[in-house]
């Protein structure tokens, strides 16, 4: 007879069987409204379009999440007092009106993570379904209520602890099935203002804000579905390691980014080193790039040369920063930023001329249209005042002389790192951000008229007419065309003849002029038929009402932010904008943060993101490190920082002074356990020097959030000498383990260590 595990499984499978027929049955539902989608359309009525669309459109999205990556659909059940019981799962399934699977956000679901034996919600047992894809190859029970267990079969020693001793995969898996109540309360609670997770390494902070992410999805879809939520994480290392998550919780409408890559066209991986990094995150940065965006453009002449009714009139290099400076005025004065500010250095360049001119025989208005028309200033205009970019302004600062804001040291150190890189650091990032804002949208260039074969070509359609147009219709006489319109304005009628020209012209100029608009010539053009016509010259040109086809992206509603200890005041700035009309997740430990400008306490990085309502939520208790390894970790602490407690007993933990580190270090992976995942890890000067080691080797600056079974840490006292904050970075080192953990050095280990 089989025993009692054989017997639980083979009646769980009975189930998921059951899950697995259904979803096979949704499946072909969807992809059968797929088909009738097109087939409604087969009128090509507009309502059928609409139709097809929309039904395709809800085919496609439940097929995507019927077919979303999963370790297993089904992954835990709850006996209830009452003797009704659930099956919990990624998704919702019914068969009929019978619920055969509860999607682990429903309010249903909630006691599979929130009871506990003082507070058992009603539930007697809790049991955990382990499958590979739809085969059950194991259980594990907790009871919550032993005396109303009766006859139900325990299995297993607790989910938790055997979710721990899984390994950890290339990607990380999400912990769904191991929730606990204090997690469950962060991810479950309200979206509105800022919730604040905090907690040591291993107390699944990460995870905890991901299924945030899932679970403000499920219960307000509505409202944050299309992209309107943003997780933002510390580094493309770590978003590709929790990338995998939502699409295996069923959702794939969350925007992932990592710092650097928050501003378009750029995927920033380089961090600064500590010295740059402090300057570049400061609070004086937003000056020096205000100050840095109105210079005279490193490539702009340096001199304006106009010859003008005999005169000669110059403005050398000496005179154009003057000049620079009063364009800037104006500018400021309207509020124009520099990318809109061109008239305004037109005319500052205009009056520096003047001032320069024998006026006494000149007029200034005509002086002003005909200098300003000229070929020779338009081009020293564009030149001197161009189109400036983000990119091209910040790539100035390699000149120390233009870093105004700074001291000497300061603006040195600052221009070096751009003298010697050649591309763009993390810390880079919020810059050219700041700078998007503070020079303003490019203007655009104008729009090239229609070529005239175009305007004469006859088709089906007539064009509106973009200007006014005046032409003659062989039946009606002379017709007056207004812009946009593909009907005439105005008819002369029978008292001008269709040889009368110049008659039908000033009759058109006073039909023009009650329009607001003066005719000062006339130019030969077509109407919106393609016939021959006349164009007006206007005094003023008309508006141009161009649409924008640029699409302006909605705002985000929630937003995510992991390893939040480390942000500086720039890149606090650089969120805040994309945060502005958003609620918050903000999740970190002050016991790693390594950054030199990383806030002192959670209520000033609050006040940075610009938001004021803050809830805390503690994650006290450490799921993955275990409780050798955290310990010794815990010595690299800063003074004030709690530890955090370790569920986990034991953890291998070895120190070992060596006298070459790549062969020990080269030993020490070969000593991993077999299947584990295994790192190296040491100060990213000595990466390099690894190479070829079989195994990742990381530098100590972009491990953070990430996590192995086997970690190797070499040379700890070059992790502490490589930053400000080293201590902060060695211990960020020291709890990516989660089973084992050797240290090799040949130099003495800090004193914490000893």
């Amino acid at each position: 007879m089989p025993d009692a595990r054989t017997q639980e499984i083979a009646a769980e499978q009975k189930i998921v069987d059951r899950v697995y027929e259904r979803l096979e049955g949704m499946r072909e539902q969807a992809a059968a409204l797929a088909v009738e989608g097109h087939t409604r359309a087969s009128g090509s009525t507009v309502a059928g379009l609409v139709e097809r669309d929309a039904m395709v459109l809800k085919a496609a999205a439940r097929l995507q999440t019927l077919d979303a990556e999963a370790e297993g659909i089904v992954f835990g059940r709850l006996d209830f007092d009452d003797d009704e019981t659930y099956h919990i799962g990624r998704i919702g399934v019914r068969d009929g009106i019978e619920p055969l699977l509860v999607d682990w956000r429903a309010p249903a679901a909630a006691p599979f993570y929130r009871a506990t034996s003082g507070e058992p919600l009603g539930v007697i047992r809790r049991r955990v379904i382990i499958c590979r894809g739809p085969k059950v190859v194991d259980l594990d029970d907790d009871v919550l209520t032993p005396d109303r267990a009766g006859d139900l079969r325990v299995l297993g020693e607790g989910a938790l602890l055997a979710a721990l001793r899984r390994s950890r995969g290339p990607h990380m898996r999400d912990i769904v099935t191991t929730i606990q109540q204090e997690q469950d309360q962060a991810i479950r609670a309200p979206a509105r203002g800022v919730t604040l997770i905090t907690g040591g390494p291993g107390t699944g902070k990460t995870q905890v804000a991901l299924h945030r992410a899932a679970y403000l999805l499920y219960t307000d879809r509505g409202r944050f579905t299309d992209g309107r939520i943003l997780v933002i994480g510390p580094s493309t290392t770590f978003t590709a390691y929790i990338g995998r998550v939502l699409p295996s919780l069923g959702e794939d409408s969350v925007h992932l980014r990592a710092i650097g890559e928050l501003f378009d066209g750029v995927t920033a991986t380089r961090r600064d080193p500590a010295a740059v990094a402090a300057i570049k995150g400061g609070e004086r940065m937003p000056g020096v790039l205000t100050e840095l965006m109105w210079q005279i453009p490193p490539s702009a002449p340096q001199r304006l040369r106009i010859v003008y009714a005999g005169q000669v009139l110059t403005l050398a290099a000496d005179d154009l920063p003057a000049v620079r400076r009063r364009a800037r005025e104006r500018c400021e004065a309207d509020g124009r930023r520099p990318n809109a500010g061109r008239a305004a250095a037109a005319a500052a360049l205009l009056d520096a001329l003047w001032a320069r001119a024998d006026g006494r025989h000149l007029d200034r208005q005509l002086f002003g249209e005909e200098v300003g028309d000229r070929g020779e200033f338009l081009g020293f205009l564009h030149a001197w005042w161009p189109a400036l970019t983000p990119e091209s302004v910040l790539g100035w600062l390699a000149d120390p002389a233009r870093v105004h804001g700074l001291d000497a040291a300061d603006a040195e150190t600052l221009a070096a790192s751009y003298r010697t890189t050649g591309d763009w650091s993390v810390d880079d990032v919020p810059l050219l951000d700041e700078l998007t804002g503070l020079l303003g949208a490019p203007p655009k260039p104008p729009k090239a008229p229609e070529p005239e074969w175009k305007l004469r070509e006859l088709g089906a359609q007539a064009r509106p007419a973009t200007t006014f147009v005046l032409a003659c219709g062989l039946r009606d006489g002379w017709e007056l065309y207004a812009p946009g319109l593909l009907t005439p304005m105005a008819l002369a009628g029978q008292g001008i003849d269709n040889d009368a020209v110049g008659a039908a012209q000033r009759w058109a100029e006073a039909v023009i002029l009650r329009e607001g608009h003066k005719v000062v010539g006339w130019t030969d053009g077509f109407d919106p038929h393609g016939e021959e016509g006349y164009v007006p010259l206007l005094a003023e040109p008309l508006p141009v009402d161009e649409p924008d086809d640029t699409p302006v992206p909605e705002p985000y509603l929630h937003v995510i932010l992991d390893e939040a200890q480390d942000l500086s005041p720039m890149e606090c700035r650089m969120i805040a904008r994309r945060a502005e009309f958003a609620s918050m997740t903000v999740v970190g430990d002050l016991g790693q943060a390594t950054h030199p400008l990383a806030a002192g306490a959670w209520p000033a990085l609050v006040e940075r993101l610009g938001k004021r309502e803050l809830r805390m939520l503690d994650l006290p208790t450490g799921y993955r490190v275990p409780q050798e390894i955290a310990d010794y970790a815990a010595r690299a602490l800063a003074p004030g920082i709690e530890p955090t407690r370790s569920y986990r007993p034991g953890g291998l933990l070895q120190v070992r002074e060596v006298a070459d580190l790549h062969a020990a270090a080269q030993a020490a992976v070969a000593e991993a356990p077999q299947g584990a995942t295994v790192a190296v890890i040491a100060a990213d000067a000595r990466v390099p020097g690894l190479a070829a080691l079989g195994v990742p080797v990381m530098p100590a600056s972009l491990v953070k959030g990430l996590e192995f079974d086997h970690v190797v840490v070499v040379e700890p006292a070059e992790i502490v000498e490589a930053e400000p904050r080293g201590m902060s970075r060695l211990y960020v080192v020291l709890t990516r383990a989660v089973a084992g953990l050797v240290v090799l050095h040949r130099r003495e280990l800090p004193a914490e260590l000893r």
